[in-house]
């Protein structure tokens, strides 16, 4: 089951930065767990993030994060034991939950008008199986998609394809922190190469 809970509000993005980075681990070892996602307008404080890992601590989890000042949004994937109720989680009016693991993407075309057309390809009744939600940025779009419902290059040639119209490039970023089994099916798709190590391998395809 999934869940998305969106309510409106907004954060002012902080210049304060504060990430964790966690070794990369087999797909086996990570087998029994769930995974929620936290995407949040702004920057969280420290209070707010203090109580997002406490209750993963509590379930016997943890929380893993990206912060992401250009794009205005912070994303914690929360890794839990499987069977834990992620009802329980309780969510802020500046933020949505996915009861998934989801990947999140800043688009930033070259060429601004080419972004209500990017837009209304990945945010109207249209848009390609997968996509939760795109969400407007400073001169960009944030798009959160379900890896396991929508391909990661049907995304991507979508967007070069609204891009193309206008003759405009992009620069995109990657905003929330991959799973082990994520980067594991990244790499075992034949997009890796042997030097690159895999949490490294979708910001490289994005930025192609």
């Amino acid at each position: 089951m999934r869940r998305s809970c969106a309510i409106r509000g907004s954060v002012s993005p902080s210049i304060d930065i504060h990430a964790e980075f966690f070794p990369v681990e087999t797909t086996n070892a990570r087998c029994n767990v769930a995974y929620l996602t936290i995407s949040i307008a702004g920057n969280p404080d420290d209070s707010r993030r203090d109580a997002i890992e406490a209750f993963a601590q509590a379930q016997g989890g943890r929380a893993m994060w990206r912060f992401n000042p250009s794009a205005g949004r912070a994303y914690a994937l929360l890794e839990l034991p499987d069977g834990v109720d992620l009802s329980e989680a309780s969510i802020a009016p500046t933020e949505v939950a996915y009861e998934t693991a989801v990947i999140a993407w800043a688009v930033f075309p070259t060429v601004p008008e080419a972004l209500p057309n990017l837009c209304a390809a990945l945010g109207g009744p249209g848009r390609p199986v997968g996509v939760l939600a795109c969400r407007p940025c400073p001169q960009g779009a944030i798009i959160e998609w379900d890896p396991d419902s929508g391909g990661i290059e049907i995304i991507m040639r979508l967007v070069d394809v609204e891009l193309r119209r206008f003759c405009s490039g992009r620069r995109a970023e990657l905003l929330s922190p991959l799973t082990p089994r994520l980067s594991a099916k990244i790499a075992a798709s034949g997009m890796s190469a042997p030097e690159i190590a895999v949490d490294r391998i979708l910001e490289l395809l994005i930025d192609a």
